[in-house]
Parts: C-alpha cells; structure tokens; sequence
C-alpha cells in the first residue's frame, strides 16, 4: 500500500502546487498550517494528520481522502489528467524584503547562517526543508546585493531553524523588512534570544527589575560584571567570554546614562547584596556604586530584607514599558528569557508591586547598602 507520503508528493506535484503555496492555500481557506509541516508530510517526516488536515489537503488537491492516505483505490491521476491550480494561487506576489542596506544585509545573513548551523543543517538541506533553492538560502546568508529575497522565505526560515517566539522573530524581521538600523545589540555574537531583550530594554522608557541572585546588569560594576560572568557561567567561561559580556553589559548602562535613557526602579533581594561573588574588595565597590545609582534621579532601588513578608513565585524578571507599544515582561530562564505580552504581564506587574510595598523604601535601602559595604570592608 502506497504511503501517505508517496501519495501527497504525487499529488502536488499533478496539481502543481509546491509545499509553500500548498500551505497557503489551505491556510486561506481557513485551517492554519505551514508549509514545512506539510513539506515533512511529504517527505514522511511526519505520519500523524489530524482528519481535518487530510481532509483539507484532499480537497486542496482534488482527490479523495482514502486515497491520499494510500487506500488501494484508483488513482484519480489515472488517465494522465493533471487538473490545475487554483486561478488565484499566484494573485498575490511575494513579499520582498526591504531594500536593505550593507550592514542590514549582513547582520541579516550572519544571524541566519548561525542559526542555520545550530540546527545542523547545510543550504541545500534547509533550502529542500522550506522548499526554495539553495541559492536563495546562501544569497541570503552572504549579503548579495540585489537579491530580491521574499520574506516568507525568511519566515520559513525562522520556523525551520526553531525561532518561534514572536520577539525573537520579530527582532530578525524587522531588519528583514528594513524597518530599523541594526543596533550593537543585533551583532550575531549575542545569542537570539539574550538579544531580542536587549532591544527591548533599549527601546524602553521604564525598566522595572526583580532580581534574586546578581545585581541588576544596569547596575553592576566592570569588575562585579566579571565575577558575575565567571560565577554563573557552565562550563566555566573562557576570558574571552568574559570579557565580550562584561563589553555588552557595560553598553547595555549607556542608555542608562543617557539624557533620553529610561528610568529604573530594582527591587534586589539582601542576599544578592551579602554573595560576595567578587572578593570583599570588589563586593564593597559595588556596593559604593549601587548607593551612588541610588541618588540619581531616574534610578529607584529597594532591598527587600530576608524578613520580607512576600516572596514571589518567580524567576527575575524585568517589565518594560514603550510610548508605542504595550508593556512587556522579560522572565529571566537558565538558557533563554521568556517574553511576554498582554494578559500574562498582568501577573508581574502586581508581583512588583507587592514587592515594592514589601522592600525597604528608597531611603531604608542606602543605609542597608551603607551597612553591608561597612562590614565588608572590615575584612579587607
């Protein structure tokens, strides 16, 4: 018995759909699907359709549904009749990427090629897994000017190489659509993930952060930074690692510093205050600097003490807010920050909240800083 891979390549091909426009026919009719899942289908890297998915492509493709599951039915391409696309299939022209620039184009491509040796694959396997040429995969990674890329290629590119979360997506296609100057943040050395934060983070207007175990990034010392690197870290970083992310930490504190920066308000827990993961010396200079943050005017810092009567569930986190945009909420994982969106920040905002009420005020907070910078200099 034919298998339902054998049939749906037979069928395509009959019918002259490619996976891509396949995929979007059956999403416009009204069940949402992709390209690459059903190009798996086809490949027989996937066995498991839902009814509703075979019934759709069935009917996309003009044959019945027994058959495409491989029923020992005749074949409705028997009498060589071939059938025809949909009349509207190609009514709408690709989308193109933006016009990009030079430095766009690279990070665009850079970005892309990282990802694409991540998941293992070589041009001509991702190429064959989205259904485009190689060609196009490869232009694309190395910046030729004048490639007119569609920017579904670059989404299915995305989707193939495991970039689902939509800021994550976001971050790389809006470079693709030429919308935005890569920032220093976009520079392919930065994981994805790490910087589709940092974009927001430069983007806001209000950073509220809730951290358990380092000081705040915004915060932190050069030689803090180091140990913090070196203390969280598995395996255990290399001095160029360290010092790359001691860089990006200290250009994440520009935008802090500058007159359109945003305001800042930490709640830090005591113990990230009593770790001394820097050496008495160091940790005391951190301090100094922590209590100096403090007096600035756009800079809010709590303590919360190891009496606090609340405790969230909880992760670190850090809530952005935008003039443009609604707020969002970065939860700080072991490999990856978690961004969120709409209903799901309500929950942090009233855990900040609470956490506020909860801390020492503002004034409290330097003289529990002063205390502990004192006693750690008692044992220098």
């Amino acid at each position: 018995m034919a298998s339902l891979a054998d049939r749906l390549g037979e069928a395509l091909r009959h019918r002259g759909y490619s996976t891509r426009r396949a995929a979007r026919a059956v999403t416009d009719a009204g069940l949402q699907t992709t390209h690459v899942y059903i190009h798996q289908l086809s490949k027989g890297q996937r066995t498991n359709p839902t009814l509703e998915q075979l019934t759709a492509l069935a009917a996309l493709l003009k044959v019945p549904v027994g058959w495409l599951v491989g029923d020992d039915i005749p074949s409705p391409f028997s009498s060589g009749e071939s059938g025809s696309v949909l009349l509207d299939i190609e009514e709408n022209p690709p989308r193109l990427v933006g016009k990009l620039d030079a430095g766009q184009r690279a990070v665009l491509g850079e970005r892309l090629r990282l990802l694409r040796e991540a998941r293992g694959l070589s041009p001509a396997q991702a190429g064959d897994m989205v259904d485009v040429d190689e060609r196009v995969v490869t232009s694309v990674e190395n910046g030729v000017v004048g490639t007119e890329t569609p920017l579904d290629d670059v989404e299915a590119l995305l989707t193939l190489y495991g970039v689902t979360a939509r800021f994550q997506r976001e971050a790389v296609l809006s470079i693709a659509r030429g919308e935005r100057e890569p920032g220093w943040w976009d520079m392919p050395a930065i994981p994805l993930w790490v910087s589709a934060t940092f974009g927001l983070e430069q983007r806001a207007e209000l950073v509220r952060t809730y951290q358990i175990q380092f000081v705040p990034p915004l915060l932190q010392t050069v030689e803090y930074a180091a140990a913090a690197v070196r203390a969280s870290q598995n395996p255990f970083p290399t001095p160029e690692l360290v010092e790359g992310a001691v860089e990006t930490t200290m250009r994440r504190q520009d935008a802090l510093a500058g007159e359109a920066g945003p305001t800042l308000w930490a709640v830090v827990d005591e113990t990230v205050l009593m770790r001394c993961i820097a050496g008495p010396q160091a940790q005391a200079d951190q301090l100094s600097h922590l209590i100096d943050m403090s007096k600035q005017p756009h800079v809010t810092l709590q303590v919360t003490r190891l009496t606090s009567p609340y405790v969230p569930r909880s992760a670190p986190f850090s809530m952005f807010r935008f003039p443009d945009m609604d707020p969002v909420v970065s939860v700080h994982q072991f490999n990856n920050d978690f961004v969120l969106d709409g209903a799901d920040v309500d929950g942090y905002h009233e855990a900040f909240a609470r956490l506020t009420v909860a801390a020492c005020m503002p004034e409290e907070t330097v003289d529990v800083l002063t205390e502990v910078r004192d006693r750690l200099r008692e044992l220098i």
